[in-house]
C-alpha cells in the first residue's frame, strides 16, 4: 500500500547475508552461544561474589540462639525443629530474653525426639508459668504446665597455681662437728686471749666440710577458679500435651535470659 514503508529484513542491514542463508543461520547460532555463555558467567559471578557470605541474624535465630536450641548449637542431630513463635527482646537493664514456642505433632516427631534432639531431661513436677511467657506468646499458653529441671550450675575447674604457704619446710642446719665449738655472736671478746695462733702446733686441725642444704621447692596446691563475671543463661523449659491429639504431641514453652 502507498505509504506503508517496506519492512525491513536482516539482510538489508547486512547486505553479506543476502542470498546466503548458511551463513545466516550460522550467525544466528553464534549470537545465540554468546548470549548464552554471557548469562551464565554472569550468574557464576554472582554467585561467586554470594557465597560464604552469612544471612541477616533474625530474632527468632537470636531466640534460639539464647534459648541453646539453634541448629549450629546441635550440628550432629542432623535435624532441628522451628519454632512457631519467637520473641528476643530485652528487659529494663538490658539483659537478653528470649521467648519461644514449639509444637511437635507426635508420633515420630514427638516429645521424646525433640527432648532427645535437644540432649534435654524428662519433665518434672508441674509449675506455674511466668506470666511475661504467657503474654510475650499471646496469651494462649496454659496457666501451668510440667517443667524440664533446670540446667546445673557450672562447676569451677580447679588449676595448679603455686601456693608459698605450702612449701616444704627448710631442713635444719648441720651441726657442728665433734671438737668444733660453734662461736657464739653475742659474746664478749676476752682481752687476756692471745690472738696470735700457736705455731708450734704441728699437727693441723680438720678443716670440716659442709653441704648446704637444696633449696625448698614449692608445692603446687589446686586453688578452685573463680566462677566467670558475665551472667549465667537462665533456661525455663514447660511442656503441655496437646489433648486429643496423637501420642506424644506436645505444646513447649520456653523462657531464656542472659
Amino acid at each position: 500500500m502507498d505509504g506503508i514503508p517496506p519492512e525491513r529484513a536482516v539482510t538489508d542491514s547486512w547486505p553479506a547475508l543476502h542470498g546466503r542463508p548458511v551463513l545466516r543461520r550460522t550467525v544466528a547460532v553464534g549470537l545465540v552461544l554468546c548470549v548464552s555463555v554471557a548469562a551464565a558467567l554472569v550468574v557464576r559471578g554472582v554467585n561467586s561474589l554470594t557465597a560464604g557470605r552469612v544471612g541477616r541474624e533474625t530474632d527468632r535465630d537470636r531466640a534460639e540462639l539464647l534459648a541453646g536450641l539453634h541448629p549450629s548449637q546441635h550440628p550432629g542431630v542432623g535435624r532441628s525443629y522451628v519454632p512457631v513463635g519467637a520473641i528476643y527482646t530485652h528487659t529494663p537493664d538490658g539483659a537478653p530474653i528470649a521467648y519461644l514456642h514449639y509444637r511437635v505433632a507426635g508420633k515420630d516427631v514427638g516429645l521424646g525426639d525433640f527432648l532427645r534432639a535437644y540432649d534435654l531431661p524428662a519433665p518434672g513436677p508441674t509449675a506455674s508459668l511466668p506470666a511475661d511467657l504467657t503474654a510475650a506468646l499471646g496469651g494462649d499458653g496454659p496457666a501451668e504446665a510440667p517443667e524440664l529441671p533446670p540446667d546445673p550450675e557450672p562447676t569451677p575447674t580447679p588449676s595448679p597455681t603455686p601456693d608459698a604457704t605450702t612449701a616444704d619446710p627448710a631442713p635444719p642446719a648441720p651441726a657442728a662437728p665433734p671438737g668444733l665449738q660453734a662461736a657464739d655472736p653475742d659474746a664478749e671478746p676476752d682481752p687476756d686471749a692471745d690472738p696470735t695462733p700457736d705455731l708450734d702446733d704441728d699437727t693441723p686441725e680438720p678443716t670440716p666440710s659442709v653441704t648446704l642444704p637444696p633449696a625448698p621447692t614449692p608445692t603446687p596446691s589446686l586453688t578452685p577458679t573463680p566462677p566467670p563475671t558475665h551472667p549465667q543463661t537462665t533456661r525455663r523449659i514447660y511442656v503441655a500435651t496437646i489433648p486429643g491429639a496423637a501420642p506424644g504431641a506436645a505444646d513447649i514453652y520456653i523462657r531464656a535470659t542472659g
